[in-house]
């Protein structure tokens, strides 16, 4: 029987089985993403697991993972050492025989488990030389995991930052010559490495590259999102810029035109250009047409580099400056010229100048319009009369007008005073600016509610002032209407817009609101979203508070999801839709009118993101989240998530402003009362 390590008794280290972070021992609920865990009596308090150092199996609970040191065994696998944790799961490097492997271990709900994890072996049939060795993939263990051969070398994020000048042209060629090869090899499977990076390529010593497992999903995208992909890994690699990784990141290049890359050669950059423009349309539209691209370029550099032009400078010393002299007198004729055509204006605006010239009628020159003449007629008192609504306009003449050297009058409106005395400006309609509630839009009508409280806590806690919300999430062709198409999840006018940063949002609010006449929300005084207001009084469009979000989620009922306990009745999630999006509506709305607040795209809100709030709340009447922070509430859920956690009402995700994702898209606020409707 193997020997029990009982030399020691440490602390239980406890991570949620749902989100992966850190909880504390006695907590019942995640502060992270709110998931409920699995409740221990104190008198039945289970005993430490206990590690078994040789053959015998490593069973891990299920919300609870304890941290293995070197020389413990999982199965056949002897822990070397612990390489990092994330969302999805515990890595550890490991040795089996005289191999070493990657031993991953997944938390139970991970979506890796269902998705990923079940075709991962299809990675062994493909026999690609750049790809690992998948040697077991257990999905129904507990927990789940996965080995794949250890790979040993340098990564390209590694000889980047300390060995920049081994990353010549020609070698980058080869490079990507290796990598589109694989990417299709891996697009044909149903593969994508949309989320590569060059943490995730290792290049060995031969000069041939090795794509890690963790660079690599299962899902459907289209092929044009690897090329971008591939398009940012190698100008990261050309760039000699220690910016690179900003100038030639996935986000700056989705919103500003790719600029060349000093000192790679034209033709290099062209193709570059052709992977990386913003536009999806306007890419290389396969990943076999940028096989042929680099297949033109020549093994070894030639031709014209790229250089950037330099800054002109405007010649500082006496001869030059004498040259740029501008002559600055002008001639006698010149103004003579502008005296005549002053005086030409004058006779055709103010005198019958055209009628005598053309011997039409039989009358002297004379003022007319603008001065006043003692031969006023009936025509005129008519005219007024035609005209009623300028007696009582601002700028309407009272009393009489008085020219030098004309006969006086008595002015004939006054003739006509008492037939329209009942006329007053009050009558008068102004003229309503700015854009009326669109019809989409739901007034959620004020109210109190539970903050992230459901039927276990119905105790109200905040108030919240009416709104309008649109019933559905913004749509593409609202989306590309004032922005730059995005790189979405499915494209279609009628789809919901995703993969938007919150910073975009701010200003496609703002541009939206003043092409419609209201005034904007949002105050932008730099790049960063510290540097956004809100002026919450303004008529314009803005994203939702949190408060906001959740109280039209709730509507009138307190269900799990939007509308039901049931999602398959008011929600688009991973069970259901094949994992594309749909267009709005698909699904029944809430019980006041609002749909897919649970499911399809996840949804951005205004507030900064804390794991306390909203137990820290201390405005309790129109809450408007944190006062600082470094992400953004996104709530929901969408299509990737599985019934459960991730889709409930209640849980709580976050995300970088300056950062689209994929499934994450937003839906709009106006403030008002329920008469604007009309």
């Amino acid at each position: 029987m193997s020997n029990i390590n009982r030399s020691r008794e440490p602390q239980p280290v406890r991570f949620c089985s749902n989100c992966g972070e850190r909880i504390t021992k006695k907590g019942k609920f995640c502060v992270y993403c709110g998931h409920r865990l699995e409740e221990q009596r104190a008198e039945e308090a289970p005993p430490a697991p206990e590690v078994v150092r040789e053959s015998a199996p490593l069973e891990l609970a299920d919300p609870t993972y304890k941290i293995m040191d070197p020389g413990d065994k999982f199965r056949d696998y002897t822990i070397v050492k612990l390489l990092n944790k994330d969302t999805t799961g515990i890595k550890y490097i490991t040795q089996k025989g005289d191999r070493e492997y990657l031993l991953k271990l997944y938390f139970t709900g991970s979506a890796a488990t269902v998705n990923y994890l079940p075709n991962l072996k299809w990675l062994n049939n493909l026999e690609s030389p750049h790809l690992t060795w998948v040697e077991e993939v257990n999905q129904g263990s507990t927990p789940p995991f996965m080995a794949a051969s250890y790979v040993r070398g340098s990564s390209l994020a590694k000889i980047k930052k300390d060995n920049p000048e081994r990353l010549t042209e020609a070698l980058v060629l080869s490079i990507a010559k290796q990598l589109t090869k694989t990417a299709k090899t891996l697009h044909d499977k149903g593969f994508t490495i949309k989320d590569l990076t060059l943490s995730g390529i290792m290049l060995k010593d031969d000069g041939n590259i090795v794509i890690l497992t963790s660079g690599i999903n299962y899902t459907d995208v289209d092929e044009r999102q690897d090329v971008f992909t591939i398009g940012v890994i190698l100008a990261q690699l050309l760039s000699g810029n220690v910016l690179y990784a900003t100038l030639y990141g996935p986000e700056r290049l989705l919103e500003q035109k790719f600029t060349y890359i000093p000192g790679v050669s034209m033709a290099f950059n062209k193709v570059l250009s052709e992977c990386l423009h913003r536009n999806i349309l306007q890419r290389y539209n396969s990943l076999d047409a940028l096989k042929h691209g680099l297949k033109s370029l020549p093994l070894e550099p030639k031709g014209p580099v790229y250089t950037p032009k330099p800054v002109k400078h405007v010649p500082a010393d006496e001869n030059a400056l004498e040259v740029l002299n501008i002559k600055t007198r002008v001639e006698w004729w010149f103004w003579l010229l502008l005296g005549v055509i002053l005086l030409l204006l004058v006779l055709l605006l103010s005198t019958n100048f055209l009628a005598v010239v053309s011997g039409k009628k039989e009358e002297p020159l004379h003022f007319t319009n603008i001065f006043a003449t003692e031969d006023s007629t009936e025509a005129e008192a008519d005219e007024i009369l035609l005209n009623r609504n300028r007696l009582n306009s601002a700028d309407t003449l009272r009393g009489t007008r008085r020219t030098p050297g004309a006969t006086h009058r008595e002015d004939p409106r006054k003739k006509i005073g008492d037939r329209y005395s009942d006329y007053t400006p009050s009558s008068y309609t102004p003229v309503r600016r700015g854009s009326p509630i669109p019809a989409n839009f739901v007034y959620v009508e004020g109210g109190t509610f539970g903050f992230n409280r459901l039927k276990e806590n119905l105790n109200h806690n905040v108030s919240q002032v009416g709104f309008y919300i649109s019933s559905v999430e913004v749509t593409q062709a609202e989306w590309n209407k004032y922005m730059m198409p995005a790189s979405v999840n499915r494209m279609g006018d009628r789809y919901p817009v995703d993969n938007v940063s919150w910073m975009n949002i701010i200003r496609y609010c703002n541009r939206r609101s003043q092409e419609e006449g209201l005034e904007p929300c949002y105050r932008i005084s730099g790049s960063t979203a510290d540097k956004v207001s809100c002026d919450f009084s303004a008529n314009g469009y803005r994203l939702p508070t949190e408060a906001e979000w959740e109280f039209a989620a709730k509507g009138k009922s307190l269900t799990i999801y939007s509308g039901s306990d049931d999602p398959d009745k008011v929600a688009w999630y991973r069970d259901n839709s094949g994992g594309r999006t749909k267009a709005g509506a698909g699904k029944a709305p809430n019980d006041i009118g609002i749909y897919d607040m649970s499911g399809n795209v996840s949804e951005w809100c205004w507030d900064w993101y804390d794991a306390k709030y909203p137990s820290i709340l201390t405005t309790f009447v129109n809450p408007k989240g944190p006062d600082k922070g470094s992400f953004k509430v996104v709530r929901g859920g969408n299509i990737t998530n599985g019934e459960g956690v991730g889709l409930r009402l209640l849980t709580r995700e976050k995300g970088k402003p300056d950062r689209g994702y994929p499934s994450v898209g937003f839906r709009l606020v106006r403030k008002g009362s329920r008469s604007d409707r009309g």
